[in-house]
């Protein structure tokens, strides 16, 4: 397949812009968002979710792509997370039942994420039993369902993050780490030298909006440094995708954001003080 086709089959015909620079706006989405409220950050997960499940499927065996419907799964997967982390009551058990203190959950944790992933695997099984016989490459097809799913589901991160005590100044750190990162992650000939200086500066942004917020500066930075790391290891993720065509595009966008998912999420309980 022609670089010129893969492309074309981008998801949500995005392939104008370059990864990298939808990978920043997803990020000014999710800080724009939390200042609206925690649902209006939900949807933004969502849609960053959605961007992935839009993906064209992988070659199969035979090289035919492998029919692997990923919208629905993603989706109810995304949602079920979502509304769990806002509302965890929901899984508090049935009228009269008593939990213990170590069972209760507390508000923006990321208990979600366990109960959205059943969802998605089942999903994603009812999706390939909806196939008419013969059903080639069934393997592949859940396989690819489920990664990509899990992968999307670690976005639940700022979502909870957002609800946690310091959420704004930890959503807005991870955004401008995220950011650095992704610009520090273009260069190919340099990228070691990049990423240094991208991690310092990273380091140096948790320090100075954590002595802002009235928090320890050193565990700022510690915070920062940890969310770039997840970010860099995002980026390893979209460029191994790279050479399998055509879904590789929409893994370089969103492995970034989604794997410093539960990061900002960890870092805004330590910020915190929890």
């Amino acid at each position: 397949m022609s670089r010129v086709r893969e492309e074309a089959r981008s998801p949500l015909g995005l392939t104008a812009f370059a990864p990298w620079v939808v990978t920043c706006a997803l990020v000014a989405l999710l800080v724009l968002a939390d200042f609206a409220g925690p649902v209006v950050v939900a949807g933004a997960v969502l849609l960053v979710q959605l961007v992935l499940a839009a993906s064209p499927p992988p070659a199969g065996v035979t090289r035919a792509p492998a029919r692997s419907p990923k919208v629905a799964p993603i989706a109810l997967a995304g949602l079920a997370a979502a509304v769990v982390t806002l509302a965890p009551t929901t899984i508090s058990g049935a009228a009269g039942t008593v939990a213990t203190a170590s069972a209760a959950v507390a508000g923006g944790s990321l208990a979600g994420v366990g109960i959205a992933f059943p969802v998605l695997v089942l999903a994603a099984i009812l999706g390939q039993l909806r196939r008419p016989p013969p059903r080639p490459d069934v393997v592949t097809a859940l396989g690819e369902v489920v990664v990509t799913g899990t992968i999307a589901l670690m976005a639940t991160g700022w979502l909870a993050a957002a609800l946690s005590p310091v959420g704004r100044p930890a959503i807005v750190v991870a955004a401008v780490v995220t950011v650095i990162m992704v610009l520090a992650d273009r260069s190919v000939r340099m990228r070691p030298v990049t990423q240094v200086w991208a991690l310092a500066l990273s380091a140096l942004s948790g320090i100075v909006l954590a002595s802002l917020e009235g928090a320890h500066a050193l565990v700022g930075g510690i915070a920062a440094l940890a969310i770039a790391g997840a970010v860099l290891a995002g980026g390893a993720v979209g460029r191994r995708w790279r050479p399998l065509p055509p879904a590789r595009w929409a893994m370089e966008v969103t492995a970034p954001i989604a794997l410093a998912g539960p990061v900002v999420f960890v870092a805004s309980l330590v910020w915190a003080g929890i």
